[in-house]
């Protein structure tokens, strides 16, 4: 029976691992930090820098100690069938994979695991709450917001992939200046949106809201005033806010079901303000030394946090920052530390929770709710909030007071995924003056569904309106995303169609075609039965590179999460690390369909070639799923 592995890349450097182990006197952590991939496969499959780390310890130069040791090495090599061979190039030790065999282990692999190949459990065990988009629930979604909320999602996924126990939660802002100024308006007029979408309809309304605010003093105190009323949940106001902001949220979630985005958790701000949590988290505060209230000066009365405790606020001429206001109410910070602690299991958890929706997806999505029943969230090892990068210093800030407060633990486990701006062709957008007219989420989606059928309807003018319209969705989707997850997300972006929309380039839809592609050729071939199929007629380059790239998904997949590294401003998430392994995969199958008869091989050769198709058919799959973009059999 062929040997399997859930990751055959992984499996094999663990080999390469073991052989220097018992050839070199270094740890075994020395050893695997010296395995890297070689720039070209003619020298070797991996390499070894451990020369390098011995030489000052021998006194010798590295080429010295190669050649000290690569007898034994590839003495010892002899017994492990999956290397070929073994070589000295300078000071690198190169490993040359038996080809036949390694196509083997992979290609078994992948095709008895199907659609689990590139899970890992390296982080079983582990809870991760992630936070992400939190658009106010007073406007559709424009391109920024998709952007957010890809990101969020598609991280979602990955941690799922290597073991993380993931939960997804949405902020729902609805006690916001934005809000009231809606309230305020809506009370005015009869507020029937007609066909708009409500999202879209309430976005409107906010542009002449604005214009109102901004003129007129008389309609800002009576916005203050609705703001104020919001507070009384029995107030006409905030009963007429839980109906728009429910309405609108259900609006927004059509285009976040469109983008294949699900949650599992709202946390309302209005029950954050009445649920009791900001007062057991203003009593344990207090509880710290470097938490007071303080009796004099401009900020007497307030709840405030000493900053100088911290090496890089110790010059500070003001280091107390407000947390709770002398009036009792909360700053944006203090609110913040607050769901913190919460999201972390510090606080116990003070809602009670209600079912908002059933989504598309089969799954409920609850929201906080003050009338609800009581649900064990449990608690979390990592918490990572996707938000822009202008909040880097207050995200930075609620990490800080965390670790003041003694949760250095929970501080240090603390993520802010931040992301730059997006624009769209030259496009600026604006709330205020109403300037995302045309350009939302829902316009750029259907904007991208209208070119990609023309795309499709071109390449299959036999099919009817129902396949086109089906396959167009599932390419500008496709495009959208990989678009936004194509570029490091704290690089600055503008959308272009043209981009977006590559069938023969850096693209969802050349992805997709691969995909189809290698379906359509299964589909012209006879059944693959296994008993026929030896792998290790699988010996050209072009099959061997894709062979490779196929068996290092785990291991790609896994860089990426180890990758989750806090830096100066927020935590790297290289999303596009991923985007790029995915378009390096779909371009080696291309030269393998170029190079690589496949209906056309003799009958063994066939059979191989097709057990290697479909395996990279499985691969391509999963990265899609893994992208969030819509896995197609036709194009």
């Amino acid at each position: 029976m062929t040997e399997t592995s859930n990751n055959p890349w992984e499996t094999v450097k663990q080999i390469v691992v073991k052989l220097l182990s018992e050839t070199f006197p270094v740890s075994r952590d020395v050893i695997v930090s010296s395995i890297e991939k070689p720039p070209d496969p003619a020298l070797g499959d991996l390499a070894s820098t451990i020369a390098f780390s011995l030489a000052k310890e021998l006194k010798k130069s590295p080429v010295a100690v190669v050649k000290e040791f690569v007898s034994r090495l590839k003495s010892i090599a002899t017994d492990e069938p999956i290397i070929r061979d073994v070589t000295a190039k300078g000071p690198y030790i190169n490993f040359f994979f038996d080809q036949g065999r390694f196509a083997e282990l992979t290609v078994t692999s992948v095709r008895e695991l199907g659609d689990t190949y590139g899970r890992s459990e390296e982080f079983k065990g582990q809870r991760a709450l992630i936070e992400s988009p939190a658009v106010n629930p007073s406007k559709p979604w424009h391109i920024g917001h998709a952007r957010n909320a890809i990101l969020g999602d598609t991280l979602c996924n990955m941690l799922d992939w290597v073991g993380y126990d993931v939960v997804r939660l949405d902020y729902v802002n609805d006690l916001g200046l934005q809000i009231a100024q809606l309230i305020w308006k809506l009370m005015q007029i009869n507020g029937d949106e007609g066909d708009t979408k409500y999202d879209h309809y309430l976005g409107l309304l906010y542009v002449d809201v604005q214009k109102a605010f901004d003129s007129n003093a008389s309609v800002q105190e009576e916005v203050r005033q609705v703001s104020r009323n919001l507070e009384d949940l029995e107030s006409e106001e905030a009963k007429l806010s839980s109906k728009m902001v429910t309405k609108c949220l259900k609006a927004q979630n059509e285009t976040s079901y469109r983008l294949g985005i699900y949650h599992d958790y709202q946390v309302w701000e209005s029950a954050i303000a009445h649920s009791g949590i900001l007062e057991l988290a203003q009593k344990m505060m207090l509880e710290s030394k470097n938490i007071l209230k303080l009796d004099e000066g401009d900020k007497a009365g307030c709840i405030v946090v000493d900053l100088s405790v911290i090496d890089e606020f110790k010059d500070m001429k003001d280091p107390y920052k407000v947390l709770f206001k002398s009036d009792g109410t909360r700053t944006y910070t203090g609110a913040d530390v607050a769901l913190q602690l919460w999201k972390f299991g510090i606080i116990e958890d003070p809602f009670k929770y209600s079912l908002f929706d059933n989504q598309p997806n089969g799954k409920p999505v609850m929201r906080t709710d003050l009338k609800g029943k009581k649900l064990n969230l449990g608690k979390f090892d990592i918490v990572m909030n996707v938000i822009g990068s202008e909040q880097a210093h207050p995200q930075k800030m609620v990490y800080t007071i965390l670790d003041i407060l003694g949760y250095s633990k929970e501080s240090q486990n603390s993520h802010h995924i931040t992301y730059e701006f997006v624009a769209l062709e030259e496009t600026d957008f604006s709330g205020r003056e109403g300037t995302w007219i045309g350009y939302t989420t829902d316009d750029v989606l259907d904007r991208a569904t209208e070119l990609a059928r023309v795309e499709v309807a071109k390449r299959n003018p036999d099919e009817d309106e129902t396949f086109k319209d089906l396959v167009a969705s599932q390419v500008g989707i496709g495009a959208v995303r990989y678009f936004m997850l194509n570029a490091s997300p704290d690089r600055k972006i503008s959308f272009r169609w043209n981009e977006a929309l590559d069938f023969n380039g850096d693209a969802a839809p050349y992805l997709q075609y691969s995909h189809a592609r290698a379906q359509r050729i299964l589909e012209k071939a006879e059944e693959i039965h296994p008993s026929e199929v030896d792998l290790t007629l699988l010996s050209t380059d072009a099959e061997f590179a894709l062979v490779k790239a196929i068996a290092q998904l785990p291991e790609e997949l896994l860089e990426v999460v180890r990758s989750l590294k806090k830096i100066v401003w927020g935590t790297s998430f290289t999303s596009n690390r991923f985007t790029a392994y995915t378009y390096g995969l779909a371009n080696l199958f291309s030269r393998f369909y170029d190079l690589c008869p496949v209906l056309k091989a003799e009958s063994n050769l066939k059979n191989s070639r097709l057990a290697l198709v479909h395996a990279f058919k499985i691969a391509m799959a999963n990265c899609l799923m893994v992208l969030g973009i819509p896995v197609v059999d036709r194009m």
